[in-house]
């Protein structure tokens, strides 16, 4: 009698829709998922603008300095876009 009592108890204790709420789980660990990768883009979005507003006013600043990170710039694509070149021509 007592551990009919106790079961229907139990039974009653628990909270309603406790299966059906389980499903939500994964829900909300898609929707984490989706603002992550959002704000993760907007972190690299900021940061790409607060990088370029650094070097305009450091390009401005440095005058010198500018010059020569340009001509390093100039070189390294230079030898990307010659070896890129000689690629091409050995494949096609």
């Amino acid at each position: 009698m007592l551990s009919n009592v106790a079961r229907s108890v139990l039974r009653i204790a628990q909270p309603m829709g406790t299966r059906a709420m389980s499903g939500l789980k994964g829900f909300n660990e898609a929707e984490a998922a989706k603002e992550a990768i959002y704000f993760n883009k907007e972190d690299q979005r900021i940061m790409m603008k607060l990088l370029n507003k650094v070097k305009a006013q450091s390009d401005v600043a440095d005058k010198h300095g500018a010059i020569g990170v340009e001509a390093a710039e100039r070189s390294a694509i230079s030898d990307i876009t010659s070896a890129l070149m000689k690629w091409k021509h050995t494949h096609y």
